[in-house]
């Protein structure tokens, strides 16, 4: 069973998931690459790389990853160039989009365009999604009751040791440019039923 984690600002941490969580490690940025200091980075960014969920998918799948928000925690709009994976195996961005929700996350399922049942719990939102690439998100306050899901779609290209270990959003605010990384890595699992 999937479940649709809640927001992580009301936990303060990525929510236990009904599949696996196993600790895991933290996470650095390479030099030349950009700053992890920016405004999308909140209370649980040390927390990046601390946890694993796990789907089983066949190669060819397209995957629902939608447990993160991005929140601008800045005084100004940020505005985000791109979505990607980091130590990625066997897997691919194929689209990314991001959805007004209220309470809780989409999270994660076994297709792409996630199924009713992780959508009923964002009402509309999903009619509302955006291109995550390009979208420009306003500052807002820790009170804010509507709050950006992140859903990424990932195709399974890979039959072994297939996942990733962060989804990564490279975004700028004017002339500086950061980067965000999610709390989560994927593992999937090709060969059996359940992971």
């Amino acid at each position: 069973m999937i479940t649709t984690p809640p927001r992580r600002r009301l936990l303060g941490r990525a929510s236990a998931l009904a599949l696996a969580l196993v600790l895991g490690t933290g996470c650095s940025s390479a030099p030349g690459t950009p700053s992890g200091d920016g405004p999308l980075n909140g209370p649980d960014y040390n927390d990046a790389g601390s946890g694993d969920v796990c789907l089983p998918a066949k190669p060819g799948a397209t995957l629902t990853f939608g447990g993160d928000e991005l929140h601008n925690y800045g005084k100004s709009k940020v505005v985000v160039d791109s979505v990607g994976l980091t130590e990625a195996h066997g897997v691919r961005v194929v689209d990314a989009v991001i959805v007004p929700a209220a309470n809780t996350f989409i999270g994660y399922a076994l297709h792409y365009p996630p199924p009713k049942s992780n959508l009923d719990d964002v009402g509309t939102g999903w009619q509302h999604r955006r291109q995550a690439t390009g979208a420009t998100i306003a500052p807002q306050s820790d009170k804010s009751k509507l709050t950006h899901n992140l859903v990424v779609a990932i195709r399974v290209t890979g039959t072994s040791h297939v996942g990733m270990k962060h989804v990564m959003v490279d975004y700028h605010v004017g002339s500086k440019r950061y980067r965000w990384y999610n709390v989560l890595s994927l593992s999937v699992e090709t060969r059996k039923k359940a992971c």
